[in-house]
């Protein structure tokens, strides 16, 4: 970066600047730039949404009001399905299903239960082969393709007079570059079934432990099926399964594949947490220079993201030339929260290590709460994107941010400095956003009061330190409505001293360190806090905040001064 050997006030204020959010002007030159360049800029989220009344029922009509199969408590179909193990030779699936399966249950649900749980879990995935479909060979070998799968839950639905039908279609890899214009060749094999005159879909073949693929889209433990896919509604599965055929895909009205091809790979937890994308555009995953992938989405209150980049190692042979070392390097994307109108938003922001050209950027989330450390992330993948860059790509760090287990009660953004390295003897404006991290309604809330959890062992990684600021400060967690008050924040100087942060009464228009906006970008809820701060000590500067019971100090964000 050049900032070891003489400091360059430039390269300083460029890496400061280049992770600026988005602009609305920026966002449409990005997408002038692709659609010149003959590459898709649609924004696939809102064409989907818009698009589309809802799942499709056996009358061909929407369904207004989808039953939830996913709360039913199903656990003893289970339980009885994984006895059924030893079966006579040449057993068939017609004899499968109505003799040994499905024989105890009269509901299609427990019987459709029973079938995606035995094939799942009793039929070991193999490569797709050439040559005709035998079930009774699957039944008695334990061994199946996909399309082996899908014809034996389209055979065994049959035999209990429930209507199914065998899909054809593309899955897609969370995170792969789709294909622009084509269809592509299908790859995979599911069942839809009709069930309380509804359309629904079931995969067996990547619920099965044994498929090597489903460790890309699900953490399900090893040796049970991952029920996400059963009676999966066809509006939530499309977005990576699309079938050959639009009428398979059940939905009100069908919708384009250009469509489904760019929708973003969502995981199981993407649905599971209601996540909801803010303004996608294909153009956002194309950065050239010293452009980053900014993407926002909507999340509820109790729920934390956090974010990575992966790509593919290179490794450089003895004549020169580059080759793919089959190691995967990882770097931390910035996953921060903010409140728009109520809601709470993440803006994830993102680069490539280095000249790699592509990588996937991988978004987690979970309960909030459950990261205490930024070295593991404990979250299941809710969706993965992919990043394709162009030109030079200088070596960037974002700021380090630390999760805060004890201290809940606030959403905290860095609005600046986002990048880690800062520079000695330079000036830089620290601004802080935050918010209550709850609406406080104790009645829909899982946290009522915006108070965090009762913390029974302190985890190391908080790393909390007791100040005697701190404590002459009155501690926020007193009062009913202490998760109302705005949080106290501080930096803190490498030597060990504590410099206050002052609240800015933001002007309309005018952003922090003076950027201005248009009046069609948008304002957040928050409160800004920020004081300007002359780096003269080389070292680890940190941001505090004080934690919810105790007057002490959480770092949330550590910046490195070199020079």
């Amino acid at each position: 970066m050049g900032l070891d050997s003489g400091v360059d006030w430039v390269q300083v204020r460029r890496d400061v600047n280049r992770s600026n959010t988005l602009s609305k002007n920026e966002r449409n030159e990005r997408r002038d730039r692709c659609q010149m360049m003959d590459y898709p800029a649609i924004d696939p989220v809102d064409e989907y949404y818009e698009s589309i009344e809802g799942d499709e029922g056996a009358d061909g009509l929407p369904v207004r009001e989808p039953i939830s199969y996913q709360g039913l408590n199903l656990s003893q179909v289970d339980k009885n399905s994984r006895f059924v193990s030893s079966l006579p030779p040449m057993t068939t699936s017609v004899t499968l299903a109505t003799t040994y399966v499905c024989r105890p249950y009269r509901s299609d649900v427990q019987r459709l239960r029973a079938i995606f749980v035995w094939v799942a879990e009793q039929v070991n995935w193999e490569e797709d082969f050439e040559g005709e479909v035998d079930t009774r060979r699957v039944i008695q070998t334990r061994r199946g393709c996909a399309e082996e799968y899908a014809v034996l839950v389209h055979e065994m639905c049959a035999a209990t007079g429930i209507h199914s039908e065998i899909v054809r279609g593309y899955l897609k890899t969370p995170g792969e570059v789709p294909e622009t214009n084509i269809m592509p060749r299908p790859n995979h094999w599911w069942n839809a079934v009709l069930v309380d005159d509804e359309w629904r879909m079931i995969d067996t073949c990547l619920a099965s432990p044994s498929n090597p693929r489903r460790a890309l889209y699900s953490n399900a433990s090893s040796g049970t099926a991952e029920f996400w896919w059963f009676l999966t509604r066809p509006t939530e599965l499309c977005w990576t399964h699309i079938p050959e055929h639009h009428g398979q895909q059940h939905i009100c009205p069908p919708v384009a594949h250009e469509t489904l091809l760019n929708l973003p790979g969502a995981c199981p937890p993407y649905f599971k947490n209601a996540i909801a994308m803010v303004d996608f555009n294909t153009s956002l995953i194309r950065i050239e220079d010293l452009e980053m992938l900014h993407i926002k989405f909507n999340v509820p209150e109790d729920i934390e993201v956090a974010a990575e980049v992966e790509v593919r190692a290179y490794s450089r042979d003895s004549d020169g030339d580059f080759f793919e070392s089959g190691e995967v390097v990882k770097k931390r994307a910035l996953a921060q929260a903010e409140w728009y109108s109520g809601t709470k938003r993440y803006t994830v922001k993102a680069l490539l290590p280095g000249d790699e050209g592509t990588g996937i950027l991988k978004v987690y989330a979970g309960k909030r709460g459950l990261m205490h450390s930024i070295k593991d992330i404990p979250h299941p993948l809710a969706f993965a994107l992919p990043i394709i860059h162009t030109g030079e790509n200088p070596p960037y760090e974002f700021v380090t941010r630390h999760p805060t287990p004890h201290a809940q009660r606030h959403d905290i953004y860095v609005v600046q400095p986002q990048c880690q390295r800062l520079a000695l003897n330079n000036t830089f404006v620290f601004a802080i956003r935050q918010h209550p991290s709850s609406l406080g309604n104790s009645s829909t809330s899982s946290n009522p009061g915006g108070t965090s959890p009762v913390p029974f062992m302190r985890p190391t990684s908080a790393m909390s330190m007791t100040s005697s600021a701190a404590a002459s400060a009155p501690s926020s967690a007193t009062g009913s409505i202490a998760g109302k008050k705005p949080a106290k924040l501080a930096i803190q100087t490498p030597g060990g001293k504590i410099l206050r942060l002052m609240r800015k009464e933001e002007r309309r228009g005018i952003g922090v360190g003076g950027r201005h906006f248009s009046g069609e970008d948008e304002v957040s809820d928050g409160g800004t806090w920020e004081t300007i701060i002359k780096c003269s000590e080389r070292g680890v500067w940190r941001g505090l905040v004080l934690a919810d019971r105790t007057a002490r100090w959480c770092v949330f964000a550590e910046w490195v001064c070199v020079g």
